[in-house]
């Protein structure tokens, strides 16, 4: 490549140099990822960048997310649910919508209080005038009274009126979640210094969530008819069949051992706010090193023996919630499946 002379540079200063919008086009030393990328735009692939801290990636990820065609962008909004706090609603609409949702949501719940001021004020009025009258028919004792009456009475009132305004405020307003109304493409999203396994799966299983071997799951079975067919079946004798079937991929460390599924390969019945069929991504089982169990037996003859931070659904003044297995107690109404 021949060598630049100072004589043939006409730039008095580098704000002469043409810099071409495009930041792909301001990438320089990684023309291989460049034509990659390039490719992987036209084409709406994923592409893995892998590389030393410094080296572009980040840079080279922006420039991806700037080739990428235009797409119709939403705001995601998310609501209470009424059947399971845990688990709000999600939805969807055009961009720029979501801001005007929350403000109208905002407004109405506001408007649904002017008559309950007005109310407030003639309480007050009422509360004020009524000793007088009071005095006046009945004397000085009955007038005492009648105005601690009257204050207790707006006491309570104001409290449950301020409880009251919580709650519907907090159910009727939804949250906004995504805000994309100034915006005309798809955000980039920096994860450095994100952990990489939470990428690539290194999370095996969450120990504090595990049966005991002796516990029955509710296996669901399509019958050659179609229909669902729901049996009892022991976890360990499972779990068992399942590492023998996938022994060639079996994950082992020291004494635990867990093995991927294939999609729809098993199912049970789960729970996500109603019993429903529920697909099983992997299996796995390990020793008890703390050697400390919750045996759980409800009034039906059910009976689960669980790690002691294993939750539990409940259900509460009408509400699902999920409890620790250590801290149930006689009165918890526990969520089973008859079959």
């Amino acid at each position: 490549m021949p060598m630049t002379t100072k004589s043939s540079l006409k730039y008095k200063t580098t704000a002469e140099i043409p810099i071409s919008k495009k930041l792909v086009d301001q990438i320089i030393g990684q023309d291989e990822a460049i034509n990659i990328i390039k490719k992987a735009a036209k084409q709406h692939r994923n592409v893995l960048l892998i590389g030393e801290p410094g080296t572009g990636k980040s840079l080279t990820g922006q420039a991806l997310a700037e080739l990428l065609p235009k797409e119709n962008l939403v705001d995601i909004l998310t609501l209470p649910s009424p059947i399971d706090e845990n688990a709000p609603l999600i939805k969807t609409v055009p961009r720029g919508q979501g801001l005007e949702i929350v403000n109208k949501a905002k407004i109405q719940a506001a408007g649904s209080f002017k008559n309950q001021n007005v109310l407030f004020f003639f309480l007050i009025a009422l509360a004020v005038l009524t000793p007088w009258w009071v005095r006046k028919e009945y004397g000085d004792i009955m007038a005492a009274a009648s105005l601690i009456g009257s204050m207790i009475f707006l006491a309570s009132f104001v409290l449950f009126m301020n409880i009251n305004r919580k709650m519907k405020t907090a159910l009727k307003v939804p949250k906004l979640l995504i805000d994309n109304a100034n915006k005309k493409k798809v955000p980039f999203l920096d994860g450095t210094g994100a952990h990489a396994g939470a990428l690539l799966g290194d999370v095996l299983h969450d120990p504090l969530q595990c049966y005991s071997s002796i516990v029955k799951i509710n296996e669901i079975k399509l019958t050659n008819n179609g229909l669902a067919q729901i049996t009892e079946t022991e976890a360990s004798s499972k779990i068992n069949d399942l590492l023998l079937k996938h022994k060639h991929e079996i994950i082992k460390k020291n004494k635990y051992q867990a093995a991927f599924l294939n999609k729809n390969e098993m199912q049970v019945l789960g729970f996500n706010n109603s019993l429903e069929p529920v697909g099983v991504l992997s299996v796995n089982k390990h020793p008890n090193e703390h050697k400390k169990l919750i045996k759980i037996t409800t009034e039906s003859g059910k009976e689960v023996v669980v790690t002691p931070e294993h939750k539990i659904a409940i259900m509460k003044f009408g509400e699902i919630i999920f409890k620790e297995a250590r801290k149930l107690t006689c009165f918890d109404k526990v969520i089973t499946a008859s079959i």
